[in-house]
């Protein structure tokens, strides 16, 4: 089942200590409530499974989560092609913030392919002066170190 799908969604978190919300819009399906209600449909079945950890991938392109210059100027840019998408990861954060769990928002700013760069630590602040790449399988050490840390808990990570 996909994540509007109750019953697929509470099967899915029957013996789960965690729920990690990974999803990814494509082409041109902008409108598709999938970071708000597939979020909200996650966050209830969490509750009524009585499972208190949860991390998420969003983004860093919009929002309070934009420092520097150039990072707000790409920011602006993004954010006057791609409404609708801001919109449904604004609803997003608010149904994570309200939510009551151990909540954490990974931003990456770039997620590129190639090989891990090594281990370093997510800072919990948007970058200033760069628009840093983040390979896949570094952002994967990020969600893996950020599983068992309440340094993290109701957190931002900025990879």
């Amino acid at each position: 089942g996909g994540p509007f799908e109750e019953g697929g969604v509470s099967e899915a978190l029957a013996d789960a200590d965690a729920a990690v919300v990974a999803y990814a819009l494509r082409g041109g399906r902008r409108n598709v409530p999938l970071y708000s209600r597939g979020t909200r449909t996650i966050v209830d079945a969490m509750r009524r499974a009585r499972v208190s950890r949860l991390l998420v991938l969003s983004e860093a392109a919009y929002g309070p989560h934009t420092a520097g210059p150039l990072n707000r100027t790409v920011s602006a840019l993004y954010r006057a092609t791609a409404r609708p998408v801001i919109r449904q990861r604004e609803e997003q954060d608010a149904i994570i913030a309200a939510s009551g769990l151990d909540w954490t928002i990974v931003r990456p700013v770039i997620l590129v392919e190639g090989p891990a760069h090594g281990h370093r630590r997510a800072p919990f602040t948007p970058h200033h002066s760069r628009a840093p790449r983040t390979t896949y399988a570094d952002l994967a050490h990020v969600l893996l170190d950020a599983l068992d840390d309440p340094a993290t808990y109701r957190r931002d990570l900025y990879p």
